[in-house]
């Protein structure tokens, strides 16, 4: 083999080791970063009457008292603008259990209820995530509407996304941030007021951050590329 043959296979392994380190660092720098969400699994207590308006079971005995259900005025880190009756749910209860943690909630406890929290985001690109579940086939029954501030708006029902009863749905909204500030993170019962919603649970923000290490592998590959035509001159 002449000298320039062994050259260029030298150059051609360097060439496949340095993109081969680059891609394994893409997934890691291109990962999003989690925008905090104050009590987004309901994990945390009730706010207002203790015992609540239904069961008189307080937030910490719904994991252990039968039916695991009660309606509070509100939650944690959220404030309800509306309504003012929110069912939270335990594993304990018959529906179906958390899909994050132990509690749930529908937002129609007897009212029609909203609840809202303010969230500070920077300029970019961020997606919204929540989980959704029907408590039953009526669409006019068990209906949600969410909005953050102007960033967007939606409504998820019976079939949004493929949402059944008994299972539990994602729902991913990618949002774009032009001026940085604080924004209402709005949920909101739009069905017959009932007690019979929609379940909601596991309320997520995260950023999508630019691929940095993409750009590091378009340089580490075009610095090898470099190297190889100087070579080769």
């Amino acid at each position: 083999m002449t000298n320039g043959a062994i050259m260029r296979a030298r150059l051609a392994t360097t060439f496949k080791a340095t993109a081969i380190a680059m891609i394994a660092l893409l997934p890691c720098a291109a990962q999003a970063a989690t925008v905090p969400i104050l009590n987004g699994s309901f994990e945390q207590g009730t706010t207002g009457r203790p015992t609540g308006y239904q069961n008189g079971l307080t937030f910490g005995q719904l994991l252990t008292t039968g039916p695991g259900v009660n309606v509070y005025s509100g939650l944690q880190g959220w404030t309800t603008t509306t309504g003012n009756r929110i069912e939270v749910r335990s594993d304990l209860s018959s529906a179906i259990d958390a899909q994050s943690g132990d509690y749930f909630i529908s937002l129609d406890g007897g009212r029609n209820s909203n609840i809202q929290q303010s969230v500070a985001l920077s300029t970019g690109s961020y997606i919204l995530s929540f989980w959704y579940s029907p408590e039953n086939t009526g669409v006019a029954t068990n209906r949600i509407n969410y909005n953050f501030g102007s960033l967007l708006t939606g409504t998820v029902t019976n079939g949004t996304n493929g949402a059944t009863v008994g299972a539990w749905t994602q729902i991913q909204v990618l949002f774009n941030v032009s001026t940085a500030g604080s924004y209402l993170l709005n949920f909101a019962a739009a069905g017959g007021a009932n007690r019979v919603g929609g379940f909601l649970d596991n309320i997520q923000i995260a950023s999508v951050p630019l691929p940095a290490a993409g750009a590091g592998l378009l340089g580490g590959l075009m610095a090898v590329a470099g190297l190889k035509r100087r070579r080769r001159a």
